[in-house]
């Protein structure tokens, strides 16, 4: 494994060459297998500091979860209400970051401004890792996305992916970007407003990977080895917090999976991806099948968060 992260930010999939992504894969699998034999204090004394301006559930909790396995501990806030900068003050994300850095050794950064992760970690005095900033990318999702293909496909080279709901969302930009590195076939499912950058699917084409548009899940089902999943009802990811809605409409069937569809055309290897939360664009049907990759991806990014933070803290 390179040293690539050690005492680094990680803003942006663009940080992984292939062998980078190759190596650090190696080192989940290695971090998983330690885990499950021996109690890990590998950062015991460190802390990790979460810095949610946005909401969350799995991103903060896992990265929390990892850190506390290793040994570590953990401080922050999951509402910038409950801070100086949800107030009358509303305290600026450059000075939050400088003030931060003297309280952990790796912070944990959610924001709904695209960019921000950027922004903040030239202020920070200590290592950032993006969790999601506004449209822009999800790195450390992607890299939960693309090692629970790998782990179920045994490789990445040669697989077929449909990616299914809106395609600007930033989860889908860094695992496009992970997917460059291999020669994947790229199925796009999306409604019309929800294309993806295109400049980003140059991008992936340019680097080998097949991009091909599909009117609808169904269709790239019979040839597919992952579909991996996000809403197209959703709310806007530039805004901080979302109340529900009273009426969500509903998503058309172009980008719904259920049991009977996966039955009657998906091939029995087939891995269903989601990052979660879902709405009705995936049935609770698919849980109980085989094709449902969602709970394992989520036991994955604990182990994916723990070979991070060791390598960005030297553990």
């Amino acid at each position: 494994m390179t040293d690539t992260l050690k005492q680094a930010d990680l803003l942006s999939m663009r940080q992984f060459g292939r062998a980078e992504l190759e190596g650090f894969f190696e080192r989940v699998a290695m971090v998983a297998r330690r885990s499950r034999r021996e109690s890990l204090r590998s950062l015991e004394g460190r802390i990790l500091v979460s810095a949610f301006y946005q909401n969350s559930t799995r991103t903060r909790l896992s990265h929390e979860s990892a850190m506390l396995r290793l040994g570590g501990r953990v401080a922050g806030f999951a509402d910038p209400a409950s801070t100086r900068a949800g107030d009358h003050f509303q305290e600026s994300l450059g000075d939050i970051a400088t003030m931060l850095s003297n309280y952990g050794d790796v912070i944990v950064l959610r924001h709904p401004q695209t960019g921000a992760a950027e922004s903040f970690a030239a202020h920070a005095n200590v290592p950032v890792i993006n969790a999601g900033d506004g449209w822009g990318e999800h790195p450390t999702q992607a890299l939960a996305d693309l090692y629970t293909a790998r782990e179920h496909c045994g490789r990445l080279d040669g697989t077929t992916w449909i990616l299914s709901g809106d395609l600007r969302m930033r989860t889908m930009r860094s695992v496009l970007l992970g997917l460059r590195h291999y020669a994947c076939t790229v199925l796009l499912a999306h409604p019309d407003d929800m294309s993806p950058d295109p400049a980003l699917i140059e991008e992936v084409r340019a680097s080998g990977c097949t991009v091909e548009r599909i009117s609808s899940i169904a269709e790239g089902l019979p040839r597919a080895d992952a579909v991996y999943m996000e809403p197209v009802v959703q709310p806007d990811y530039g805004v901080g917090r979302h109340l529900a809605e009273a009426d969500k409409p509903s998503t058309p069937a172009a980008y719904k999976v259920d049991r009977a569809m996966l039955e009657a055309g998906a091939r029995p290897e087939l891995l269903v991806l989601h990052s979660l939360p879902r709405l009705d664009e995936l049935s609770l049907d698919v849980d109980a099948t085989a094709h449902n990759g969602y709970w394992r991806e989520a036991t994955n990014a604990v182990h994916i968060r723990m070979a991070l933070l060791e390598e960005i803290l030297g553990g």
